[in-house]
């Protein structure tokens, strides 16, 4: 009787001894398989930080223009007569004080007379109009330039500059204002004055240095 009751105890302690191990087995499978997780991370999250990466805005390599009227050489200069009236004096810079076709350049205009802002945009449209230039920005540009400017006094100088990537601004009585960000623009503007198709010839060739 005691024997049977030692073995029948002896079972139970082997059987009880096996589930602690497998018991302890299941624990330690677990906590290998959590560490694993943790340091191993999902496709899905390396996908949401290439992705917040690649979203983060890139400060620009372009210099900001600086208003250079004063010190680099001067190209040509004239005058903007309509009938009787004056209008401005116009003058170009380059740092070569050559025209080279594009930029940098920066074209000054001294206005001779009052002129409000609705008149500059509606002789801007005009000037490309006689270019036969349309863009699909177009519009959009106008409004950032009525937006812009401010109206015109006498006396008032308006200058817009250009650099060597076709970044653009305008300076009002040496005040930035700012620029149109659109690589087409300082082509559309500028060769109001430059191109040319300009619709004043004899005005450009003063500018750029054909004619003094």
């Amino acid at each position: 009787m005691g024997g049977v009751a030692t073995a029948a105890i002896s079972h139970q302690s082997a059987h009880g001894a096996r589930s602690v191990n497998r018991t302890l087995w299941c624990l330690a499978l677990w906590a290998i398989t959590a560490v694993s997780a943790l340091a191993e991370p999902s496709d899905d999250s390396a996908s949401i930080g290439v992705g917040a990466t690649s979203s983060q805005t890139m400060p620009s390599s372009r210099e900001p223009l600086s208003l250079s009227t004063a010190s680099w050489p001067l190209v040509g200069e004239a005058r903007l007569k309509v009938l009787l009236w004056q209008v401005y004096d116009s003058a170009l810079y380059t740092p070569s004080g050559r025209w080279l076709g594009a930029g940098p350049y920066q074209l000054s205009l001294t206005y001779l007379r009052d002129i409000r802002v609705e008149q500059l945009i509606k002789e801007t449209r005009k000037a490309w109009d006689a270019q036969n230039r349309a863009h699909p920005e177009q519009e959009d540009w106008l409004q950032k330039l009525a937006e812009m400017w401010p109206d015109i006094s006498a006396g008032d100088n308006l200058v817009f500059g250009v650099g060597a990537d076709d970044q653009n601004q305008f300076w009002f009585n040496g005040r930035l204002l700012g620029g149109v960000d659109h690589p087409d623009f300082a082509a559309f503007f500028g060769g109001i004055w430059l191109s040319e198709d300009s619709p004043r010839p004899a005005l450009r060739a003063r500018l750029i240095g054909e004619q003094g």
